[in-house]
């Protein structure tokens, strides 16, 4: 009676583990089936079309473009004339004076000219800071697209090792039927084997989060597409062409000499307003009395103002600082810049041989190692412990590999951000885009009106 009791009791506590299992098993296969929907794949290049033309659609360097032109219009327009108009006395019996002028203010050292020079700065400004948007707009896309395919091969990653987890629960549990282990044993096996679909539940919210993010940058939250690639497909090995090409380029020095040239030109600017153009005044007196007749008398005469105490001289010195400050920091740039890509593109060859090895020998290596144990452990002649280490070293490898691949993109977008000349932090934070976008509303919005006196 009480061996058929024990019988039972096992028998039970066999069902309770198949009905945990095949829950967990059914949670992972509801996963499964979402990521096997998933037919359209999604190529960097298209990312970066999709978010560019979403973009384009705000206007906004549309408007920059149409500020810049109307500054250079207005930069060519000629200060107002002033008409003065004057009366003395209103009595019928007394002298009367009636003048009436025109004063026009003469550009005489071309004050016009610096004007027109400063806006027609600022409009290559504009077009150079577009390029550069463009630019930082598709590196923020490359970022985000890279984590969405590293995401990607960790959630296979873990679906494998979840894979091997349930080989080595099959596995115990025919050795605990068999007698020769522990139930304690069988336990362990279970919750390692529970914790692996919990990672796997974990790494298939991360790629739908991702998903959705990524399409959220062309105005849509579509999950319906996937990046698909394989880990020797998704190493960054166009990074050191990219950054050639945008050292090439020379966006960001090209922005520093503007900025140069806009410093000399507001520096010419002040001198010229400093001298003293004349002003021009015409006009006509009308003197009328009771003794004689209405006299017209014709006015003509030019003023000329003392620039004594103001002669805008703080005003060169300040733009003349900055001027110098600027070629400091451009030398000073320009070294420290190319030692940091340098020190990247270093450890970015090391990171790559270090990935190599991996793929090639370890990986396989793990691999092995760990089929074996566990088929010398089902014969018996391995322990529990055995396949444990063997599982935990083939996922430390594997492991290992999508930590390669994060560090190496980490530095591949550092390197071709600092050779885009920005900072890495504006393209890879999350909000990165809206960020720039946030930068660049406030920037239109900043925009100065050049010329055109009053």
């Amino acid at each position: 009676m009480s061996k058929n009791l024990c019988r039972f009791k096992v028998r039970r506590g066999a069902v309770l583990k198949l009905s945990v299992i095949g829950g967990l098993w059914l949670g992972v296969f509801s996963s499964s089936i979402y990521a096997n929907t998933v037919q359209n794949t999604l190529t960097l290049t298209q990312a970066i079309q999709r978010v560019e033309q979403y973009q384009q659609s705000q206007d906004v360097w549309k408007t920059q473009q149409q500020i810049a032109s109307a500054n250079i219009k207005q930069s060519k327009l000629w200060i107002n004339p002033e008409l003065s108009i004057e009366q003395s006395g209103f009595d019928s019996d007394k002298e009367k004076e009636f003048s009436i002028g025109i004063s026009q203010r003469l550009d005489v050292f071309g004050e016009r000219k610096a004007t027109q020079k400063l806006a027609q700065i600022s409009k290559d400004q504009t077009q150079l800071k577009q390029k550069i948007y463009q630019a930082q707009l598709a590196l923020a896309v490359k970022y985000l697209w890279s984590q969405l395919a590293i995401f990607e091969l960790e959630r296979n990653i873990v679906q494998e090792q979840l894979n091997v987890s349930q080989e080595n629960l099959n596995a115990i549990q025919k050795r605990y039927q068999a007698g020769s282990i522990a139930q304690v044993d069988v336990d362990r096996a279970r919750l390692s084997h529970a914790e692996n679909g919990r990672l796997y539940h974990q790494a298939d919210l991360q790629v739908q989060v991702l998903t959705q993010q990524l399409s959220n940058l062309w105005g849509e939250a579509d999950k319906s597409f996937a990046i698909g690639l394989t880990p020797q497909s998704l190493w960054p090995s166009s990074t050191h062409q990219q950054v050639q090409q945008y050292l090439a380029e020379n966006l960001f020095e090209k922005s520093r000499q503007l900025q140069v040239l806009e410093t000399q030109a507001t520096i010419d600017q002040l001198k010229i307003s400093a001298r003293p153009n004349p002003t021009l005044n015409v006009g006509m007196n009308r003197t009328q009395s009771p003794e004689t007749s209405t006299e017209n008398t014709f006015v003509l005469g030019v003023s000329i103002p003392l620039n004594i105490f103001n002669r805008q001289q703080y005003g060169v010195e300040i733009a003349q600082a900055k001027q110098d400050l600027l070629a400091k920091q451009q030398s000073f740039y320009i070294k420290q810049n190319a030692l940091q890509i340098g020190a990247l593109l270093t450890e970015l060859q090391g990171l790559e041989v270090q990935f190599k090895t991996l793929e090639q020998t370890q990986l396989p290596l793990a691999s092995q190692v760990q089929h074996k144990t566990l088929q010398g452990f089902s014969a018996g002649k391995f322990a529990v412990t055995d396949v444990q280490q063997a599982t935990l070293q083939l996922q430390d490898v594997r492991l290992r590999k999508v930590q390669l691949l994060k560090d190496a993109w980490q530095r591949a977008i550092e390197a071709e951000s600092l050779s885009l000349g920005i900072e890495p932090s504006q393209v890879m934070a999350k909000d990165a885009v809206a960020q720039i976008n946030q930068s660049l509303w406030q920037e239109t919005q900043a925009l100065p009106v050049i010329g055109g006196g009053n």
